[in-house]
């Protein structure tokens, strides 16, 4: 008798554990199916190139509206420090629209 006891309460015990097994593994989820197309990487990767050239061509803009007036200050004889690295950045900014340009 107790081991008819034993292997009732066992059972009682174990069926609901293996009931319960079940919640521990996912189950499909119709919300997995939603899935959407990423867009394009190309379109956002052109579109930060074409804003980063637009930003370096309006420096460009600015620096040579400074680079002419500096140009008159020298005529005065006054030399701006910042002449100099104008002109650097000037070379340097046109170099990298030349690039963007040609690609």
């Amino acid at each position: 008798m107790s081991r008819r006891l034993v292997l009732v309460s066992l059972l009682v015990l174990v069926i609901p554990a293996l009931t319960q097994q079940s919640k521990l593994y996912p189950q499909f989820d119709n919300r997995m199916l939603d899935v959407r197309p990423e867009p394009p990487r190309d379109l956002d990767l052109q579109a930060a190139r074409l804003q980063a050239m637009q930003h370096d061509v309006q420096e460009l803009f600015s620096l040579s509206a400074t680079l002419q007036s500096d140009l008159q200050r020298l005529q005065k004889g006054m030399l701006s420090k910042e002449l100099g690295q104008h002109l650097k950045r000037i070379e340097k900014l046109s170099k990298k629209v030349r690039q963007e340009v040609g690609q």
